[in-house]
């Protein structure tokens, strides 16, 4: 066990620790009069901490450090979590708000504005100019480029809505603020036009949702930590396997779900976390 650095306040030291855990660094905590020790339990990876200990330096308030208190699953210790607990106070809405991105925040707005336009999805004259084109001559022909697109904005009911835009909130989110708003950017286009494609060519233009790009943001993250030598985040290992039972159960006509879609847009988010993994390894010289 090697002494990385004491660190003031208790809160930011638990923060910093988390996101160690979050990279596969083990490290633990202790509270002394000069404020938190961190130590470094493997010496192997003690160089890597001191890299991670220097961005952590430079800004302290980055949202990756706090938000891998919500990832890492170790069990928490309830003595070090009484001297901790003083330290923490819930996060208002408007800074949670305020810190997500141009890209997620716009998504949202508009699969909200789309909702209400047309009754919950139930108005098929109102949701029409959202579909997907009617036929391959129209895919071919027409110039309404956006029903590419479009369909993503389309949700049936309030639970339909309700589990899409709080799983983007999240996964989207992470992405925009760990890698940047061009990359979900590109990420929303290219996961909602290919799995809008699969699920016209398999069913038609009969469907709507986000979940097809949901399941590819999810499907970059699951990629990108796998492949990367230094990934920025760690999601829990559940969280993966959930996704593939949800998937499978999909395929059982238990539910109508869009699966063509689901299965696309994972498809085409694992390739993406894969091949800019790649990339971003490449130009960081790893």
């Amino acid at each position: 066990m090697m002494f990385l650095a004491r660190i003031g306040h208790p809160r930011y030291a638990q923060a910093f620790v988390d996101y160690l855990k979050s990279l596969g660094i083990e490290a633990t905590i202790s509270i002394s009069e000069q404020g938190a020790e961190i130590h470094i339990l493997n010496p192997d990876a003690f160089h890597r901490a001191q890299q991670e200990l220097l961005l952590f330096q430079e800004n302290p308030n980055h949202e990756r450090y706090f938000e891998a208190s919500w990832l890492v699953q170790d069990e928490v210790d309830e003595k070090i979590n009484q001297q901790f607990s003083r330290f923490y106070k819930g996060i208002p809405l408007s800074r949670i708000i305020s810190q997500t991105g141009w890209v997620t925040k716009t998504v949202f707005v508009l699969c909200a504005l789309v909702f209400f336009i047309t009754n919950q999805g139930a108005d098929v004259k109102a949701r029409a100019p959202f579909m997907f084109f009617a036929n391959n001559e129209m895919l071919l022909t027409s110039l309404e480029i956006w029903r590419w697109i479009s369909p993503a904005f389309v949700h049936f009911g309030i639970l339909h809505f309700l589990f899409n835009l709080s799983a983007w909130w999240i996964f989207a989110g992470l992405v925009e603020r760990v890698h940047s708003s061009l990359r979900l950017f590109a990420l929303f286009l290219i996961c909602g036009v290919i799995s809008n494609w699969v699920q016209f060519y398999w069913v038609g233009d009969r469907f709507g949702g986000l979940s097809g790009v949901v399941y590819g943001v999810l499907g970059y993250l699951w990629f990108y930590q796998r492949f990367s030598t230094q990934p920025p985040f760690r999601i829990p290992q559940g969280l993966v396997v959930f996704m593939l039972i949800a998937l499978a159960f999909g395929f059982t006509g238990v539910m109508n779900t869009a699966n063509q879609a689901h299965l696309s847009g994972l498809l085409c988010g694992c390739f993406l976390g894969y091949f800019f993994a790649r990339s971003d390894d490449r130009q960081r010289g790893t």
